[in-house]
């Protein structure tokens, strides 16, 4: 998981980096891969689409690991101070215990806190819009206020993220064309170098969505969409897609991965139910009108019978 961006921001007023430059994604450059959506739609039609953000799939991970934390040090004071209640050392631990937690266990609640509400008690996730007749780019910031960016504008590349992982990247740029004045990201991530070329097909059906005068090819790559555009995700919904992901890593690390997940996830549980739903500006819902009787609409209505 990489939560750059919302745990550690993104560098800004900095120049772009050679690496950039080298791997950048061109706009009007079509790239010779099959494109993929990679689960990430959340609405599509004439006009826009939508897709979910980097941090939805490992949304909950911080609530839950908050939780733990939380928990274990609690009960540890817990335990030790009825111990000492038992063996009569009460007089003796009680300076010891006030101690522990002033010096110890504040600094980890707070930081445990910190993480919670970084994952929990804030949006369910951070959509990012395309207009495709607007040209324009909309990403919905974690703070809750709205990029509103010229998709000409925007110079895209395959980023690096700490860990050797890779991201496809867009960076807004001050007036002089060099100078990185704001990051987003799409949702895909890649580890390894030689997997972030798997990122050009993402990045494929974004441009192709943008820019291809005939819509109907990337219309039908987009089989699936997350039916989350106007609710929070059913207990279902989270699993079936915490299943997904444990199917496509090798098969030595599936038990591994779904331990986890079945340990974290109700964290995810608390962390959607805890979080509000993102809401579009007006003045962006009234240039994203569908018009009646679009050919290329997709909701989860669209959906396969029990996946709605």
């Amino acid at each position: 998981m990489e939560y750059t961006g919302l745990i550690r921001k993104y560098p800004v007023n900095r120049f772009l980096t050679d690496q950039e430059r080298e791997r950048q994604l061109r706009r009007g450059e079509r790239l010779d891969v099959e494109p993929a959506y990679q689960l990430s739609t959340i609405r599509m039609n004439s006009t826009f689409v939508e897709l979910v953000d980097k941090f939805f799939e490992w949304k909950g991970f911080l609530t839950a690991f908050a939780i733990v934390i939380a928990v274990m040090f609690v009960a540890g004071l817990s335990a030790m101070g009825v111990s000492s209640i038992i063996d009569g050392s009460i007089h003796e631990f009680w300076p010891h215990l006030i101690g522990m937690f002033l010096v110890l266990v504040v600094p980890i609640l707070f930081v445990a806190l910190w993480m919670f509400r970084k994952d929990a008690c804030a949006y369910t996730h951070y959509p990012i819009r395309l207009n495709r007749k607007t040209r324009m780019v909309h990403v919905f910031r974690a703070n809750g206020t709205v990029l509103s960016v010229p998709w000409d504008d925007v110079f895209f590349c395959i980023g690096s993220l700490p860990q050797y992982n890779w991201e496809i990247q867009g960076h807004v740029l001050n007036a002089d064309g060099k100078t990185v004045r704001e990051t987003f990201a799409f949702p895909q991530i890649a580890a390894g170098r030689s997997e972030s070329e798997l990122l050009k097909h993402y990045w494929e059906f974004v441009r192709r969505y943008m820019e291809d005068e005939n819509l109907a090819p990337i219309h039908a790559h987009a089989q699936y969409v997350l039916p989350i555009s106007d609710k929070r995700e059913s207990f279902r919904m989270g699993w079936e897609r915490r299943r997904y992901l444990v199917g496509s890593v090798p098969f030595p690390l599936q038990w591994l991965m779904l331990a986890i997940y079945v340990i974290t996830y109700p964290g995810r549980w608390i962390a959607m139910r805890t979080s509000m739903l993102p809401k579009w500006p007006e003045e962006i819902e009234a240039t994203c009108r569908v018009e009646a009787g679009d050919p290329f609409v997709r909701d989860a209505r669209d959906n396969p019978v029990g996946l709605r």
